[in-house]
């Protein structure tokens, strides 16, 4: 999101809870925004938007530095999770509100977040975990447990352009990308198109190796009733 209003900067805060997500508040008008479409929600600022909104990926370090090699990597002693096991530091695993590993499917939100959900969609579980997707004409959840039925990548349509829906070999997380392609399916540490090119280490390569420019919906990895409450009747692929 871009933090700049009329050329200002403003400064945000996690100031509370609605529909168990987590609401910022910019302290200089004091306007509440929700931190999924960065659209202001409540205060003086309703109608505008933080953006144009980039999307955040789920990554790793080799990933990154294949993307740009003059990345700097910064390590953290706080600890941080991989599969579900805690690497290094001490203490349990981040939110939001779980009382279980974040990913784990037996995760369950605390009391105090379930007090602020408003009416759920139930066409999967609460606490599902799928990618969202959505631009100006398309709301769609992805469930990940669908992905993988599909062989781990499969080709679909977002507004009348082909993309490849897949679950990167190496992260494990799903994603995104627009391509020129009509079928796809995962092979070692790849994503491979119809058309010779791969999707490797998230970089889209054409047929000879090159890498070439690449463009991603609107997307995040999150658990079902915070996609489905922040974008009401999204489609819910497969149901």
């Amino acid at each position: 999101m871009v933090p700049t209003i009329d050329g200002k900067m403003h400064h945000f805060n996690n100031v509370g809870l609605y529909d168990a997500l987590f609401v910022m508040q910019d302290t200089e008008s004091k306007t509440l925004w929700n931190h999924i479409s960065g659209e202001a929600v409540y205060g003086p600022l309703v109608g505008r938007t933080l953006g144009p909104i980039g999307n955040l990926l789920q990554t790793n370090v080799k990933q990154a530095l294949e993307a740009d090699p003059k990345t700097q990597v910064a390590i953290s002693d706080r600890p941080y999770y991989v599969a579900g096991k805690q690497v290094g530091g001490t203490g349990g695993p981040p939110g939001p509100g779980g009382t279980r590993n974040n990913l784990s499917p037996e995760a369950q939100l605390q009391d105090f977040f379930v007090s602020t959900l408003g009416k759920e969609d139930t066409r999967r579980p609460r606490m599902d975990m799928g990618l969202g997707v959505w631009s100006d004409k398309t709301r769609r959840y992805y469930p990940v447990a669908l992905i993988r039925e599909r062989g781990r990548a499969f080709i679909d349509r977002i507004d009348e352009k082909s993309v490849v829906i897949y679950i990167d070999p190496e992260t494990k997380n799903p994603a995104a990308m627009f391509v020129n392609a009509s079928i796809a399916k995962v092979e070692a540490n790849e994503v491979r198109l119809d058309n010779g090119a791969v999707v490797r280490s998230g970089i889209l390569l054409d047929a000879r190796g090159k890498p070439q420019a690449s463009d991603r919906p609107q997307q995040i990895f999150t658990r079902r009733y915070g996609f489905a409450l922040t974008f009401p009747g999204a489609e819910v692929v497969g149901q």
